[in-house]
């Protein structure tokens, strides 16, 4: 039966008003709650007060982000709900910007924004589907109440400057994001793999101008300290395995020593010690980043300097790369949805990459515990189901970049 226009209209409406429904459950359920929001308002009152940035366990954070978090401090003690509800309402228009945005950096479409002065816009199959595939993280972001919506929205616009050879500008935005939170930091290596030197420069430049803001604030010697407290025990601490932890890191663990995710299950295949398995994380990470690497240098990818379809990549990298990942991070699989959906219904790729792409996609929204609860969710997470779906991710992406020109997305 043929597929008529109006019905095409009528399931796009019928799913925006799923999603618009969902949005709207969750922005009048978390703007009565604490989420990790009650972390930044903690840190900020901390700095306001003069007290221990790093006595609440919620303040994972640089140093840097409790003073970013004053204001946030200064409102909820005026307006309580209305600062989360403010947020919350920034979170669901910052997708609003992300998906054209994605759209026209990684596909070269311009896609206009669902919502517009001209009402609800329609989108495309070919925009609101990968839309769909990260919506679970999406939701997870905004129940949260996290930041990491906005980290995603900064990157893509580092990455829209970086083409119009915007570099300063793009450096000190990225450079502050990394100095809020530090996983973004992968994306400003890869501009220097990339010899964008003056946005890497004017990038460490923020991150040591953020640095210094902070010894001013906090005075020298204790600034110094809370950096050192951050380092040791925060960015290079005790690595958590928990299955709540998505990263490759308590994967790696779980599987190379006989140490429990959670639940009691354990799958490992080889008898290490945590800290051995550490070890073997990195080396394996160098070894894969550097062959990667190695490959994209000698390859036609590397000729024209403003593509940024490899970008997709690295961002989709971030959240397993960093130790700590937690659901709301794989945000940042959005733009490699955009890049993959396309080429994935591309006539000359092969039907085993799209039955693994579609596999992949699968086991991220299945896994969902609204879906299948809350056990056989977490028994789904405790095997790294994330983990191994960005994986193949990265895999079919990597696979069928060597047939596509990024020079098509350049300028």
């Amino acid at each position: 039966m043929k597929w008529s226009a109006s019905a095409d209209k009528n399931l796009k409406r019928g799913i925006l008003l799923l999603i618009g429904l969902a949005l709207l459950f969750e922005l009048i359920r978390d703007v009565q709650r604490d989420g990790d929001f009650i972390g930044y308002i903690n840190a900020g009152n901390a700095v306001i007060n003069s007290t221990p940035i790093y006595a609440d366990y919620l303040n994972t954070w640089p140093p840097f982000f409790s003073i970013f978090s004053v204001p946030l401090a200064i409102l909820d003690g005026i307006i309580q709900q209305g600062i989360r509800l403010l947020w919350l309402l920034c979170m669901v228009l910052a997708w609003n910007v992300i998906i054209p945005l994605g759209n026209k950096l990684f596909l070269d479409n311009k896609t206009k924004p669902i919502l517009s002065r001209q009402g609800i816009i329609l989108p495309e199959w070919s925009v609101l589907i990968p839309f769909l595939f990260v919506f679970r993280f999406v939701i997870d972001d905004i129940s949260n109440i996290q930041i990491n919506t906005f980290l995603l929205l900064g990157c893509l616009y580092t990455i829209k400057w970086y083409r119009e050879g915007k570099n300063v500008k793009a450096g000190f935005l990225l450079g502050g994001l990394i100095a809020l939170k530090v996983y973004p930091i992968f994306l400003l290596a890869f501009y220097g793999y990339r010899k964008a030197y003056k946005l890497l420069g004017f990038g460490l430049l923020t991150v040591v101008l953020t640095y210094v803001f902070s010894l001013l604030v906090f005075g020298v010697d204790q600034g110094n300290g809370y950096y050192a407290h951050w380092l040791q025990h925060k960015a290079m601490g005790e690595t958590i395995i928990t299955h709540k932890n998505q990263s490759l890191l308590p994967l790696l663990t779980g599987l190379l020593s006989p140490v429990s995710r959670g639940l009691d299950i354990q799958f490992n295949i080889l008898e290490l010690s945590p800290a051995t398995a550490k070890r073997v994380y990195y080396v394996l990470v160098l070894l894969v980043g550097g062959l990667v690497a190695l490959n994209y240098w000698k390859s036609s990818l590397r000729v024209d300097s403003k593509s940024v379809t490899l970008f997709a990549f690295i961002l989709a990298a971030i959240p397993i790369l960093s130790p700590l990942a937690w659901k709301y991070y794989f945000v940042f699989l959005y733009p490699i949805h955009v890049v993959l959906y396309q080429r994935i219904r591309s006539k000359s790729t092969g039907k085993a990459w799209r039955k693994i792409y579609f596999g992949a996609v699968a086991l991220t929204i299945i896994s969902t515990d609204g879906l299948i609860g809350n056990y056989a969710s977490d028994v789904l997470e405790v095997f790294g189901v994330i983990t191994i779906s960005t994986l193949l991710f990265l895999t079919v992406f990597a696979t069928l970049s060597s047939g596509h020109n990024e020079t098509e997305v350049s300028n």
